[in-house]
């Protein structure tokens, strides 16, 4: 296992590759991506323990999307929800160390959450404030200071998802543990800053675009029924990235990034 150093253009090259693993399976790909979601819903619904479940086994997730893109371009085969739970029914220590990149990732965001509601205790009194019905001009400040608290939280979640990025497929794929996994991950995400930050608004425009689109149809009741396939499609297309993104930064030995194809072909 060796770093790759990526282009900025490498950022609109993965996000290309996940529409293009779509093209291929779209109904697949899509189902794997519902399946995944009902399945965390269903933990998230579980008292006490159902959030940290969720949070400890997304990561699991997003290698078991990089194996079965992996799988379906190897030997084409079809995305299932084995492959997307293969790497947490693997036998051994990786599935614990998977777990516990999936709790460390968890408290990180958990701790860092806390400290912004600390600074900012407007956001938690803008949600009782959208329940007062009998004042609109308070609902409306509401409904702003919720939009700017919500778009502060996103933005200050990112650093933390992108030293997690890679750990999950380091730890299934090349076994490492834990702290050298994220330290990895850190380092690869670190050295590629400028690809993801053209992956990250390649997807921003792809989302505005729809919204665009939607919004120009008119018609609620026609929109209600197009958004929600539109986002498990495009959804799906963002998880099948992950291969592209993960495959862009570090080199496996045997695995070829489209790039390398492009290469071998000219």
């Amino acid at each position: 296992m060796k770093l790759r150093n990526a282009r900025a253009r490498d950022g609109l090259a993965w996000t290309l590759d996940g529409l293009r693993c779509l093209r291929r399976q779209p109904l697949h790909l899509t189902g794997l991506f519902g399946v995944m979601l009902f399945s965390l819903a269903l933990l998230s619904r579980l008292p006490v323990i159902g959030a940290v479940l969720v949070t400890t086994l997304l990561p699991a997730m997003t290698a078991g999307w990089v194996h079965a893109i992996e799988q379906m371009r190897r030997h084409d085969t079809k995305a299932t929800p084995g492959l997307l739970f293969a790497p947490l029914l693997q036998a051994g220590p990786n599935r614990i160390t998977l777990l516990k990149v999936g709790l460390a990732h968890g408290l990180c965001v958990l701790v860092l959450l806390a400290l912004v509601d600390l600074l900012d205790p407007s956001f938690g009194q803008a949600w009782n404030d959208m329940g007062d019905a009998s004042n609109e001009e308070a609902q409306a400040r509401a409904m702003q200071s919720l939009q700017v608290g919500m778009l502060w939280r996103q933005v200050i979640v990112v650093p933390i998802s992108m030293i997690f990025w890679h750990a999950p497929v380091l730890v299934h794929r090349d076994g490492m543990g834990l702290g050298k996994a994220i330290f990895a991950s850190a380092l690869a995400s670190l050295r590629n800053a400028s690809a993801f930050v053209v992956y990250g608004a390649s997807w921003l425009a792809i989302s505005a675009l729809m919204v665009g689109v939607l919004l120009l149809l008119g018609n609620p009741q026609l929109v209600l029924l197009i958004a929600v396939p539109l986002a498990m499609l495009m959804s799906a297309a963002f998880y099948a990235s992950l291969h592209a993104t993960v495959h862009g930064c570090i080199d496996f030995g045997d695995v070829k990034t489209p790039d390398d194809t492009a290469e071998d072909a000219r």
